[in-house]
């Protein structure tokens, strides 16, 4: 498990102020700010499990239909299909993602359902020194792929400004990743980012 940066705080918030009913937070005011912690967890054995602490920002929750956005992007290290414990490559997977929710509740508790879909942009690349010094010069290749996310939000108010904020998804996006080792052997169609993302947090409205 690894940490990943908190990439993207910008894009999310012009996302945000563009598309209203995109995120959850309590009622007083319009935006709010605040942190979370967001985990990954791949269904696919070989990919990695991330953990993430990063800037949260967001729209205050309205009740009824609403657009939905998202990125949900994350870092995780794939596993060597030659085997071994030594670092091989990391999965960048950067979903743009866009649809609908419906929010419900009472004044002091919101609950969120969503889907949302988009293109994911991805990349991967090899960890340290990996293939360095070997009988020939690896390479390593993840193509762009399609990402879709259904969701449901809980936005719970602690007092007129403040609200604690949970999250849970499934996230599918599956990219081409295809590896050719110093030898020549290639691997494709080993690894996929279908993905159950948790997060936690708390915001603040400023305005």
């Amino acid at each position: 498990m690894h940490r990943s940066s908190p990439t993207g705080s910008i894009l999310s918030l012009v996302l945000l102020l563009l598309l209203p009913g995109l995120a959850f937070a309590q009622s007083e005011g319009r935006v709010s700010v605040g942190g979370s912690v967001t985990f990954v967890s791949p269904t696919d054995e070989d990919v990695e499990h991330t953990l993430s602490v990063g800037a949260l920002v967001s729209l205050n929750p309205r009740r009824g239909w609403g657009v939905a956005s998202a990125l949900n992007w994350f870092r995780a290290d794939l596993r060597n299909p030659l085997g071994g414990d030594a670092d091989f490559a990391r999965l960048r997977v950067r979903p743009l993602m866009a649809g609908i929710g419906y929010t419900m509740g009472d004044d002091r508790t919101l609950v969120n359902v969503s889907v949302v879909g988009g293109p994911s942009f991805n990349s991967a690349r090899f960890k340290g020194n990996f293939g360095s010094g070997g009988p020939g010069v690896p390479v390593i290749d993840a193509k762009n792929s399609f990402a879709i996310r259904p969701a449901l939000s809980v936005t719970h108010t602690v007092a007129p400004r403040v609200g604690i904020t949970a999250f849970g998804g499934y996230m599918i996006t599956r990219p081409e990743v295809t590896y050719v080792d110093g030898t020549g052997q290639r691997f494709g169609d080993r690894w996929n980012a279908d993905s159950l993302v948790l997060s936690a947090g708390v915001v603040y409205s400023l305005f």
